[in-house]
């Protein structure tokens, strides 16, 4: 789900003067299966306005990736709970564009949560459904211009809005766990 044009920047050593943040992929039963909440950026927003992206944020000094993951998820969603199991983490991502190194953990709620997002943070809270994402039908690329430059960067089409970039680098990651979980579990 690398972008072109990536040629592994995404996975490659990191510079100095990376900085570093995380995420929270949070899965949560839904009428329809298990969803994902996930964030559509302000359009007033200085870094990857009008993106869809996981909640999450820089890590504070003194921070451990999984206290600034929760303690973003809850500024960002004001979630009904905070009962939330954290299951591990996935592979950290560099996002060459912005220089942060980005640490994703899963967590699982098992009820669903009802949200107050901030609206300086939040315009939308996106679902996103287990089951989309792994339909290889809500896969497709669009073409992302900076200046005259211009690159094919894959995504996932969900609840109409294109998710790609680091996001979809981590969706791509649990896609691949819950096959292979689907997979152990049937033999």
């Amino acid at each position: 789900m690398a972008p072109e044009m990536a040629y592994g920047r995404h996975h490659g050593p990191l510079p100095a003067s990376v900085r570093r943040a995380a995420v929270l992929v949070v899965l949560q039963p839904a009428s329809a299966g298990w969803s994902i909440p996930a964030t559509l950026r302000p359009a007033t927003m200085k870094d990857h306005a009008g993106q869809v992206a996981l909640p999450g944020g820089l890590i504070e000094a003194e921070e451990t990736p999984q206290e600034s993951a929760l303690r973003e998820f809850i500024e960002e969603l004001g979630p009904s709970s905070t009962d939330i199991e954290i299951l591990g983490l996935l592979s950290p991502v560099f996002v060459f564009i912005s220089n942060f190194e980005v640490t994703p953990l899963l967590a699982i709620s098992h009820q669903p949560l009802v949200f107050r997002p901030n609206p300086t943070e939040v315009a939308e809270v996106v679902h996103i459904g287990v089951d989309d994402i792994l339909n290889p039908a809500c896969r497709g690329s669009h073409v992302v211009r900076r200046g005259e430059f211009a690159t094919r960067a894959p995504h996932f089409l969900v609840a109409g809005h294109q998710i790609w970039g680091a996001t979809s680098l981590i969706l791509a990651e649990l896609v691949e766990l819950a096959r292979r979980v689907r997979f152990d579990t049937t033999t």
